[in-house]
């Protein structure tokens, strides 16, 4: 992967988490669904941390 797809990759992530967590603040999550994207977030989160490691 080079530094722009990376760079981009990261920004996706970090983009989707924010709004995964925004929706979860405004009470917008449906509860059988905020267990699912929680497991998402978590995996998202995991990635990027794996991500940043390598850097």
């Amino acid at each position: 992967m080079n530094d722009q797809n990376g760079s981009d990759t990261e920004r996706h992530l970090r983009e989707a988490l924010r709004h995964l967590g925004e929706a979860r603040d405004a009470d917008d999550l449906r509860k059988t669904n905020a267990v699912a994207l929680e497991e998402v977030s978590n995996t998202v989160s995991s990635v990027l941390r794996e991500y940043e490691g390598h850097e």
